[in-house]
């Protein structure tokens, strides 16, 4: 996948070792029928052998990765899916053997393989002294299918009507949904961020568009929470209307 068709948002990449367990998130969106490779936490106990995986003072973290090619094959029939890597991450912070453990399709399983072995991580310390150690990924494949709205069309969504949209249960039922990314509280990040919402005559969302972010996952979380969100319709000369409104979510730490 070209790496200029992902801008952070949506998606996300969370990596999961298994007993002892780590996460490292990425979040990842795209446009229309762009594909999105995201990994969600997930422990699957029944394709390991948990022997393998003894508990360490220090477990490995990524320092550099990059994301699997998502098969041409797999966007043409619009499949989407998952599979779960078993890697020995060696006293260097190299991957060493991959095995899949459990995988949805076939078809992703090369491209997930390629790109752990280009996966660059702190080795696992044991009193001490970097060991060699086992760690799953779980890469899921996920084709982004968010519609796109074009200049043409975006000209049919009123920016100024009689009555504008606004959300079923007022802003606070936007906080309810809002999740503050853990990297954003990390580095103390906060601000607001300023969605464009695309609303049709019955207050469904069409389509979503980040016009100021500030990052972090930041994005990604506003955009989710505002997508999960029913709105009132836009009303013009007493009819139900196409709508464009400009929501801001701010991001502040208590």
């Amino acid at each position: 996948m070209k790496k200029s068709s992902f801008c952070f948002l949506s998606v996300l990449l969370v990596f999961t070792l298994i007993s002892p367990s780590f996460s490292q998130n990425l979040d990842n969106s795209a446009k229309e029928e762009t594909p999105v490779i995201a990994q969600n936490v997930e422990t699957q106990k029944d394709t390991l052998n948990q022997k393998e995986f003894e508990a360490q003072e220090k477990m490995p973290e990524v320092v550099s990765m990059i994301n699997p090619v998502y098969p041409e094959e797999a966007k043409k029939k619009n499949l989407e899916g998952k599979v779960w890597l078993k890697i020995f991450i060696d006293e260097k912070g190299n991957p060493g053997t991959i095995e899949v453990t459990k995988s949805t399709h076939a078809i992703f399983e090369q491209p997930a393989i390629e790109a752990a072995r280009k996966y660059k991580f702190t080795p696992a310390l044991k009193v001490g002294k970097p060991i060699g150690v086992y760690v799953v990924l779980p890469f899921q494949f996920k084709l982004d299918k968010q519609k796109k709205i074009d200049k043409a069309e975006e000209e049919c969504y009123y920016k100024s009507a009689d009555e504008m949209p606004s959300i079923l249960g007022g802003m606070s039922a936007l906080f309810k949904k809002l999740t503050y990314p853990e990297q954003a509280k990390k580095k103390n990040v906060e601000g607001k961020v300023l969605i464009k919402i695309y609303v049709d005559e019955n207050g469904n969302i069409d389509a979503t568009n980040v016009i100021n972010g500030i990052g972090y996952g930041c994005d990604e979380a506003a955009e989710k929470a505002a997508r999960s969100c029913k709105f009132t319709p836009a009303k013009h000369a007493g009819k139900n209307v196409k709508a464009q409104v400009i929501l801001p979510v701010q991001f502040k730490l208590k």
